[in-house]
């Protein structure tokens, strides 16, 4: 009997052609991987290309899905293993009705970097949707979630990586409450309003919380991070890891770990909870250098002051509110904050922190994060925020790097026909660079953005954050548009520069 030719049988050339057209579902490359050696090493290569990942790739994203069929599950097929340094994972949306089907996913990853020789950077997004829909639970399933998650994070951190970022989910972020305060009235409320403290000193740091009646008995949280000298960044944008059950994690990686760079974002809405929060963070993290708080509007300015105060090493600090007043009419106390070097803020902020006797003593840059929008006299405002910083700068003798970091509306032209500050150019020529984010972005706002960067003389750098376009299209434009000086000569879009072509008048 004459054996029918197959398809190993073709040559290496003529197979990679076939696997490599187009038309080839990706299903059925997925299912030949695994039938061969040879075919392995030929489909693989083709698979991970059409799923974003090439060798030469030191990133790679996971968008996990339900049924497994995604880049993580054709990773774990690979008889060689792919090294990427930064990993992002976005898990898939969980059951409303269940918190089980979603920790498979949680031991996948797990699994795939233990494989791993070691991991620089880790992003997990938790749940893309933010429901708030598993908030709570009974203690079986609390236990699981606390066991999986604690278990792939300490994997993560026994890997050395340095930067773990963590993102949405509100996974069982229900499950604890704050111990109702007792009124500070005699002896014995008092004592047992301290009790708290007490506890805090001695135990997990946690005491401020308690399990939530009827969703069950046992206290449950996460155990403690391991030791390591190689994580120094931590990025926490969600509500899982600044209350029970992962708030004792969080706690204990900025104990245990070498943490210098702090970034905590919008994760619990309630006040109360980061008024609670904040100061256990600051008493885990006197090491920090760097912190970045991302629309801190949800925070109360004297508990964004006495979170501040409490870290004595900051280098670097940033904090996103668009908040443009006070809550209350008068902020007591300054903070010397001896060792900034960089401030990132609003102008209240800045300029409460100028208050001090001897303000900012080693600040080498600070930019002005402008909060408003279709103000318009937007202009004389930012020029009398300037002036009054710049005249306390000047008379400590501070001279730093300043930027102005602005929204869209604000270079509308009514914003321009309202600025008649004989001061204007006074102030607005100590610029050095100017950061506009224009999102939405139409192409007919160019003509009044080149008008508002040209009251800007002496700047020497402009960025420019728009939603996606056409970038070359945008640059061509404002190139055309902003008028060259002689201190500005490029633009920059989403972080690709042009040469400005319209050469205009030197700056006097």
């Amino acid at each position: 009997m004459v054996q029918l030719a197959g398809i190993l049988d073709l040559p290496t050339e003529i197979l990679v052609n076939i696997l490599e057209h187009p038309s080839l579902p990706t299903d059925t490359l997925h299912a030949l991987v695994p039938l061969c050696r040879r075919l392995h090493f030929i489909a693989l290569p083709i698979l991970l290309s059409r799923l974003g990942f090439t060798p030469n790739s030191t990133s790679v994203v996971l968008q996990l899905q339900a049924d497994r069929r995604d880049l993580l599950a054709v990773f774990q097929m690979a008889l060689l293993t792919p090294k990427p340094q930064t990993i992002s994972c976005v898990f898939p949306h969980p059951s409303c009705t269940s918190i089980f089907p979603l920790l498979p996913h949680l031991k996948r990853l797990e699994t795939f970097i233990s494989c791993l020789p070691s991991v620089d950077s880790v992003t997990l997004e938790l749940d893309t949707q933010a429901s708030g829909c598993l908030a709570v639970g009974d203690d079986r399933a609390l236990r699981a979630w606390a066991i999986h998650l604690e278990s792939l994070l300490n994997c993560v951190v026994r890997k050395q990586c340095s930067s773990l970022t963590i993102l949405h989910g509100g996974q069982f972020t229900r499950a604890f409450e704050l111990v109702p305060f007792i009124a500070r009235r005699g002896l014995i409320r008092r004592l047992f309003s301290a009790l708290p403290k007490l506890l805090r000193a001695k135990g997990n740091g946690t005491q401020e919380f308690r399990r939530a009646p009827h969703q069950g008995p046992h206290r449950i949280e996460m155990g403690s991070c391991p030791y390591s000298a190689k994580l120094t960044s931590l990025d926490i944008r969600s509500a899982i890891f600044v209350v029970p059950p992962g708030l004792h994690w969080t706690l204990t990686a900025l104990r245990n770990c070498r943490i210098q760079s702090l970034t905590l974002g919008r994760g619990v809405e309630e006040s109360i909870i980061w008024s609670t929060v904040l100061p256990l963070i600051a008493s885990a993290g006197r090491c920090l250098t760097s912190l970045t708080l991302l629309q801190a509007d949800f925070l109360s300015e004297e508990d964004i002051l006495d979170f501040v105060g409490r870290l004595p090493l900051l280098r670097q600090l940033t904090i996103s509110s668009r908040k443009q007043t006070w809550t209350r009419d008068a902020v007591s106390g300054s903070i010397p904050l001896r060792a900034l070097e960089s401030l990132r803020a609003p102008p209240k902020f800045i300029q409460h922190f100028l208050h001090h006797s001897s303000p900012l003593p080693k600040i080498n840059s600070i930019c002005i994060l402008w909060p408003q929008f279709y103000i318009t006299t937007s202009m004389n405002v930012l020029v009398t925020a300037l002036s009054t910083m710049l005249r306390t700068l000047d008379a400590h003798g501070r001279s730093p790097h300043l930027a102005v970091s602005i929204n869209t509306m604000m270079y509308r032209s009514a914003s321009l026909a309202h600025h008649a500050s004989h001061d204007l150019h006074t102030f607005l020529d100590r610029v050095d660079s100017l950061e506009i984010t224009a999102i939405p972005f139409f192409f007919t706002d160019i003509t009044d953005m080149a008008a508002w960067i040209a009251l800007f003389r002496r700047v020497r750098r402009v960025e420019l954050t728009i939603a996606p376009t056409d970038d070359n299209l945008v640059l061509a434009r404002l190139a055309r548009a902003v008028q060259a000086t002689e201190f500005l000569h490029t633009i920059v879009v989403n972080g690709e520069s042009a040469d400005l072509l319209n050469e205009g008048a030197t700056a006097q």
